[in-house]
């Protein structure tokens, strides 16, 4: 039987963060782990050296948030997981993360899918065309991904980007390097429909580890209208 364990990114050390992924987990059969080194302190030169390259090669919030998701991928290897979820620690799940990522790991082992990154969550509010969209089909390939707040990993996956890290260093946001690695070929990036999860940075509710803005009322109501807005859209195309 495949094995699947949960690597919760811990970006920031306040309380709130920790109560609120409590939250989230309660009643929830994960067997998680967080991964708590990491933080701006920990990005000595050796560390800065050795995972990245150009403006990343420095002490910042972006580095650290790469550096925290590249160490998820080192425990996959050393503990020989499987299956991942990668979690960011101000992620929101919604009802119907249980049954689909049920759903998402029988379609992952009847396509025999491998080397794949599955995006889950709707931050950007980018979502599977509707014209794209099958009856009993979650998992669509895309050539960018949502994010990296809530994805799904598979070993082989890790391995490749870490092979990649080793090979020429990470000199983007791990998002945007998880973009770089499908543009190569490196890995194969998918998006799942429907989504399950949002950032809490992104809708207003929980601050950004990286620009530290507070949430309002105005961008919670804001974030919603156009959720629904897009999904309406995105149906439509």
């Amino acid at each position: 039987m495949k094995s699947l364990k949960t690597y919760i990114i811990h970006v920031r050390t306040a309380i709130e963060r920790e109560k609120h992924m409590q939250l989230q987990l309660i009643n929830r059969k994960l067997d998680y782990r967080y991964v708590l080194d990491g933080d701006q302190q920990d990005l000595n030169p050796e560390v800065l050296k050795k995972y990245f390259t150009g403006s990343m090669q420095q002490v910042s919030a972006m580095a650290s948030c790469a550096f925290k998701h590249f160490l998820a991928y080192e425990s996959i290897l050393a503990d020989q997981i499987d299956y991942a979820l990668i979690l960011e620690d101000d992620i929101y799940l919604n009802r119907r993360f249980d049954a689909l990522s049920e759903d998402i790991l029988t379609e992952v082992t009847q396509r025999g899918l491998s080397n794949f990154l599955i995006s889950l969550e709707d931050s950007n509010l980018k979502y599977v065309r509707g014209s794209q969209r099958k009856p009993g089909q979650y998992i669509y390939k895309a050539k960018r991904g949502r994010m990296a707040g809530a994805y799904l990993i598979d070993k082989v996956c890790a391995e490749n980007i870490l092979v990649k890290i080793q090979k020429t260093k990470c000199h983007l946001p791990v998002d945007w390097f998880h973009n770089f690695c499908s543009d190569h070929g490196i890995i194969d990036i998918y998006w799942s429909h429907p989504t399950v999860a949002t950032q809490g940075s992104l809708n207003g509710k929980i601050k950004s580890m990286i620009d530290k803005k507070p949430g309002s009322l105005f961008r919670i109501a804001s974030f919603r209208v156009q959720r629904v807005y897009k999904k309406l859209m995105w149906k439509l195309k």
